[in-house]
């Protein structure tokens, strides 16, 4: 049962099963938890179309997704690498995604913890420097100014996205839109230790 989908993110197929015609949705998974819940996905690996060529029957793992972790330069598995096989006479398109854990932020190092702890620093009234510092992170300041801007670009899709389940919090007190997106990600998973990553998780989407 798929509790929420959106048009770019599922894929909807006509199946024939012993006469009968169902109409099977697949999700388009980009996010993920738990390696089970990936185990599952991956499951239904050849029941689910290709993002690029919308080929279903294509796709293969291949290998895993690794970066650097955020405090040292050490390598850590970020998720998983799928790729639309175009080989052995295969109709794929031959490109690849990626399938993360919703722990990390695609293209970034910061992880989704650290970016909701210097996150809720801001909505507090913390400059981006010491909110960065009370974070624990180490990256550095220039990093965290372009992260912050990159929120700051990217607020009228995520509060698209948190409308869809809540409206916003009346904040008319509150004169900064980027502490009323802030308080309105916190106020829909309000529930999560991390709502960075419940976000992520739930809509499927990247939250920056």
């Amino acid at each position: 049962m798929i509790l929420f989908y959106d048009t770019n993110l599922a894929r909807v197929f006509p199946v024939k099963i012993n006469g009968y015609l169902w109409k099977v949705i697949v999700c388009m998974k980009r996010f993920y938890k738990t390696e089970a819940e990936f185990e599952d996905f991956y499951l239904k690996l050849k029941l689910t179309m290709c993002p690029h060529c919308n080929v279903r029957g294509c796709l293969i793992l291949h290998g895993y997704l690794y970066g650097y972790c955020e405090n040292d330069m050490s390598i850590i598995k970020r998720g998983h690498r799928i790729y639309c096989s175009n080989r052995n006479r295969k109709n794929g398109c031959g490109r690849t995604f990626s399938v993360l854990a919703a722990v990390f932020i695609k293209n970034f190092m910061i992880t989704a913890n650290t970016l909701w702890c210097f996150l809720e620093k801001i909505s507090e009234e913390r400059t981006l420097v010491s909110a960065l510092r009370e974070s624990g992170s180490c990256i550095g300041q220039s990093s965290i100014y372009r992260i912050f801007r990159r929120f700051s670009d990217h607020q009228v899709r995520i509060r698209s996205y948190l409308s869809r389940i809540k409206d916003p919090p009346g904040l008319k007190h509150i004169t900064s839109a980027v502490v009323q997106t802030i308080l309105h990600l916190k106020s829909v998973f309000n529930k999560s230790c991390c709502p960075v990553a419940q976000f992520q998780h739930y809509f499927q989407a990247s939250f920056l």
